[in-house]
């Protein structure tokens, strides 16, 4: 079983006002009807709403979203009042399900609008919905419901968006998902970028040489034939040069490359941009600062005297007589006999141990400040080789090289302007870090080296602390220099060698130099190549096959789809002689889905000629086209009801009747429940009448007041009405219909009763007495109480009970009542009505 609505409350959306309306569903067909503008399409939305939070109408018909900004809620609506949408839902298993969707905030210039639903009163989501069996289809028709502006999206919409749509539909998404997913391994299996190919393919291009390599870049050569026609071009280049081609590959490619640069030279000297990357540099470590720390603290712990000392009894006490000595000896320094007694070599030897740590202090300090020096030279130096040969290279040696801007200028032309402009800037940004690299080190130096010749005048290691801080923080200031420098200076370096070499005539001498030196990678590179287009031809294929069966699922999905389309247009638009002929994709386009039109000439449709209907069809014909795609979408999915917005154009007499009787018949038939809204009186009365048996229920909406907002009417309530539904009913011999004739004279009394009750009330000053103050009390409860109301005649009460007693076997599980039974119960509340109300 499907879920299906058995009641539907609406407060506050777009036409709806602060009054909740409330629709009653009780059977498979309902039929609402108003004039346009009176909230019609609002209702249907409101149905749109509950289920997606969304309005489709904004996505198809807004140019631009901004123009739906605050559409959603009541435009005279209080602020106070809640908007909100609610059903009760028969699910899957019957159960009664209360849905609401309650609007936090709508529309805005820039957002979306924000719903909170609920189901049972706890918080839901769409996987909630489709548990109860709510079927939603695919964007942006997602709701079972019918529009005007939803009937022609499919033939409005853009071919992919079109395409997309149907996939969707047609649950082939997933193959067109796995078909781009295979696709996009070709971005993977593509042979990545090479430069070793790209300078082989500027090689081959060399003018006559240049065919010796050429062959290379058809298959994967041995490392003999790379060998071979790298020799054999550069051999020809030099012979061509009238030279005598070395017999040695080493020295074949160093004369090549003397050659090239002195071609080069004539034009340009290219050999003015080398430089070398910037070495890596860490400045002094923490040890060697801590060295010179140390030493001056052990320096402080001596005195000055004994420091001048130190080293003379050192040195005496290396001597062989004094290191051995322990007895008086002659002085060895003045010959005085027996003068270094033994009490003055050990006074020499305590006071040397007292001073061996700032022996060892002093000689750690010195290792250290020699290690800085080196460190200071090697940062500078850095710096330097970073730097491209025609800044390091003295003016005059640059000028007579011919390096100059103006030069560089007229070999690339005025559009290179801008790129020369910003290499020479950030040129000068990176010279001048260079220059603050170059005084932080000379100050450093400085320091250092005047520590290194006069260790006494290391006062404050903080100060060669400072100034390796300051050194790094320059070359860091370099190092970023050359990040810009670097892309600035290849566009004008390679562009300028682009220019030299075509007019020296060299252009892909240094690509075959290159290769020369590298051709081990050079052959890897293209055994790499080879490997990725195998694969590529190879996923080519499979491409063909995949493609190849998905246009068999297609196209049995499609075939399935049009012989759905095709039931209902049949139904809609019988015997014509233009007609719908099926949906399908187009043959070699796999974002094109083209609707195709039979036209023939023969009463039997035989041999029709095939046309796009947008073509050909007519707006009519169009719009039932729509209609019979959206209720074979319906059918497909199991929808457990649609909602139909002016299905059929008024102007369409012949098709209203098809549809009021071939299509609701067939969908009442397949169990699905149909509300259908109309401006159209005859279509509503024609269902009305046709659908009795099936208990139709029957509203009318309208805007009396833009305040109040549109109401909704169950016209079955009317008591005059209900008493000629009962009319028709009795008039036949089914025991259904007679059933149901009693169950509607049965509700008729009721209202009566209510009526009666109600004019009772006010008439004895009670003027807010109400129909609904007697909601859920049956006639066996209100006969009672109308019956001392009915004073014109001793038999009128009697006449009510009458009824009651003969139409209550049709409300219970009792035999049918007999056919003039019910006649002349229905006659007696005719007369009763017509005498009191």
């Amino acid at each position: 079983m499907t879920c299906r609505i058995s009641k539907l409350e609406i407060q506050g959306f777009r036409a709806f006002g602060r009054a909740v309306q409330t629709l009653d569903l009780p059977s498979l067909l309902a039929a609402i009807c108003g004039p346009n503008s009176q909230g019609k399409t609002s209702l249907a939305e409101a149905v749109e709403f509950l289920l997606t939070g969304q309005i489709v109408r904004r996505a198809l018909m807004a140019s631009s979203q901004d123009e739906f900004a605050d559409a959603l809620r009541n435009a005279h609506l209080p602020a106070s009042t809640q908007v909100f949408v609610q059903a009760t839902i028969a699910d899957s298993g019957g159960a009664p399900r209360i849905v609401k969707r309650v609007l936090k905030a709508d529309y805005s210039k820039k957002q979306e609008c924000e719903t909170v639903l609920t189901i049972d009163g706890k918080p839901a989501n769409e996987a909630d919905l489709a548990a109860l069996g709510v079927v939603l289809s695919q964007p942006p028709l997602r709701a079972p419901v019918l529009a005007q502006h939803t009937l022609g999206y499919v033939f409005s919409a853009r071919p992919q968006d079109r395409a997309s749509y149907f996939k969707a539909l047609l649950e082939v998404t997933d193959l067109e998902e796995f078909r781009n997913q295979v696709s996009a391994l070709d971005n993977e299996i593509a042979a990545p970028a090479s430069p070793l190919i790209e300078k082989l393919e500027t090689a081959a291009g060399i003018a006559g040489a240049g065919r010796l390599v050429k062959p290379l870049l058809a298959k994967v050569p041995t490392p003999a034939e790379i060998a071979a026609a790298l020799a054999g071009c550069a051999k020809e280049l030099i012979a061509a040069a009238g030279e005598t081609p070395p017999a040695d590959a080493d020295a074949l490619f160093a004369r090549l490359g003397v050659l090239l640069t002195e071609r080069r030279a004539k034009t340009f000297a290219l050999k003015g941009f080398d430089r070398k990357p910037l070495a890596p540099w860490s400045g002094a470590t923490a040890a060697q600062q801590d060295a010179l720390t140390v030493y001056v603290a052990e320096r402080g712990k001596v005195d000055e005297e004994t420091r001048r000392l130190v080293g003379l009894f050192r040195e005496a006490l290396a001597l062989p007589a004094v290191e051995n000595a322990h007895a008086d000896i002659d002085c060895p320094l003045c010959g005085s006999e027996a003068a270094l007694t033994a009490a003055r070599i050990a006074h020499i030897r305590g006071r040397v141990a007292d001073t061996e740590s700032f022996q060892q202090a002093q000689k750690d300090a010195a290792e250290a400040l020699t290690q800085m020096q080196a460190l200071v030279k090697s940062a500078v130096d850095g710096v330097i080789e970073a730097l491209p040969l025609l800044i390091t290279h003295p003016s005059r040696a640059r000028r007579a090289r011919g390096i100059r801007v103006a030069r560089i200028h007229a070999l690339l032309g005025a559009e290179a302007k801008p790129q020369v402009e910003l290499w020479l800037s950030c040129l000068r940004r990176l010279v001048r870090a260079r220059t603050r690299v170059v005084l932080a080190a000379k100050r450093l130096t400085g320091l250092v080296s005047d520590a290194i010749e006069k260790p006494e005048s290391l006062d404050d290691p903080a100060l060669i602390r400072d100034g390796f801080t300051t050194l790094a923080a320059a070359r860091d200031a370099f190092a970023a220099g050359l990040v810009p420098y670097d892309p600035a200076e290849k566009a004008v370096s390679d562009a300028l060698r682009e220019v030299v070499d075509a007019q020296s005539e060299t252009t892909g001498w240094q690509e075959l130099i290159d290769l020369a030196g590298d051709w081990e990678n050079l052959r890897a590179a293209l055994i790499d190549r080879s490997a990725h287009e195998q694969a590529a031809k190879e996923l080519a294929q499979a491409l063909k096959q995949i493609d190849k069966g998905n246009e068999a699922v297609l196209e049995e999905k499609f075939g399935d789809l049009s012989d759905g389309v095709q039931t209902w247009w049949d139904l809609l638009r019988p015997d014509e002689l233009s007609f719908f002929s099926g949906v399908r994709p187009r043959p070699g386009a796999r974002r094109t889905i083209d609707f195709k039109a039979g036209l023939s000439a023969n009463l039997d449709r035989s041999e029709p000629k095939l046309r796009d209907v947008i073509a050909v069809f007519s707006q009519s014909q169009l719009h039932c086209l729509g209609l019979a795609l959206f209720l074979a979408r319906s059918v497909k999915e199991n929808s457990g009801f649609v909602v139909l917005d002016d299905p059929i154009l008024s102007s369409d007499e012949d098709y209203r009747a098809f549809f009021n009787s071939s299509v609701i018949e067939e969908l009442l038939k397949r169990g699905m429940q149909v509300i259908v809204l109309t401006q159209d009186q005859r279509t509503w009365k024609d269902l009305g009448e046709r659908y009795l048996h099936q208990n139709i229920t029957l509203f009318q909406i309208a805007l009396q007041s833009p305040g109040n907002g549109s109401t909704v009417t169950n016209t079955a309530d009317d008591l005059g009405m209900a008493i000629d539904r009962a009319d028709k009913l009795v008039r036949s011999n089914h025991p259904d219909m007679l059933k149901q004739g009693g169950s509607v004279i049965r509700d008729a009394a009721e209202r009566f009763c209510k009526e009666m009750l109600v004019r009772d009330r006010r008439a004895t000053g009670a003027a807010a007495a109400s129909l609904s103050d007697y909601t859920n009390r049956n006639l066996g409860q209100l006969c009672p109480l109308v019956e001392p109301l009915l004073t014109q005649d001793a038999s009128h009460p009697g006449k009510l009970r009458t009824i009651g007693g003969t139409v209550n076997p049709a409300n219970h599980d009792d035999a049918v009542p007999a056919a003039g039974a019910l006649k002349v119960a229905l006659g007696d509340l005719r007369f009763l009505k017509k005498t009191y109300l």
